[in-house]
């Protein structure tokens, strides 16, 4: 019998459970063609939406002095960084939450965002096991709704899962 790592059933986990949030994110990008040039329209509100709830989640963990004990004050300062750089998107988001955007534009914040949350959710990997509880599910919670960013701009396609965004960000509003 194989054993599997905790590292190893998290990262499942946490890909498992993005599946579902890319699902009920689809509804927020729309395509439509006339005359043969397609346009996509962007929910930024629901753009938004998530990634104000990404942003509040790993500030929630970074602010934590339980899990900043844990992870070290290298680590601490790694992960402001990722946070820093997905509040830039968040304010860049919030700066146009009542016009639409160019798939372009939404392209790059999602990607933007991706790369430091992914960063971040890589540091608290490595301390899941001595994280508490809480501090874990949010991690989840956090890297469920990465897929639903990715969806808003159709990048992903979606398959069944257990924790949609609502869900996630309902469990990062709770905090630890």
């Amino acid at each position: 019998m194989s054993s599997i790592s905790r590292r190893a059933l998290f990262c499942s986990t946490v890909k498992a459970t993005g599946a579902l949030a890319a699902a009920s994110a689809l509804a927020a990008c729309t395509a439509t063609t006339s005359g043969g040039t397609t346009t996509y329209t962007v929910n930024v509100a629901k753009l938004l939406s998530i990634i104000s709830s990404i942003e509040a989640g790993l500030t929630e963990i970074a602010t934590s002095a339980t899990v900043t004990g844990i992870i070290g004050a290298a680590n601490v300062t790694k992960l402001t960084a990722a946070i820093s750089s997905v509040s830039d998107v968040t304010a860049q988001v919030a700066a146009t939450a009542a016009s639409t955007v160019s798939l372009t534009v939404a392209q790059s914040w999602i990607a933007t965002a991706e790369s430091a949350v992914e960063a971040a959710i890589g540091i608290l990997q490595d301390f899941q096991s001595v994280l508490p509880s809480q501090a874990n599910l949010i991690i989840q919670a956090v890297a469920a709704l990465l897929p639903a960013l990715e969806a808003l701009i159709g990048a992903v396609s979606a398959s069944a899962t257990t924790l949609s965004p609502a869900q996630a960000q309902n469990i990062i509003a709770q905090g630890l």
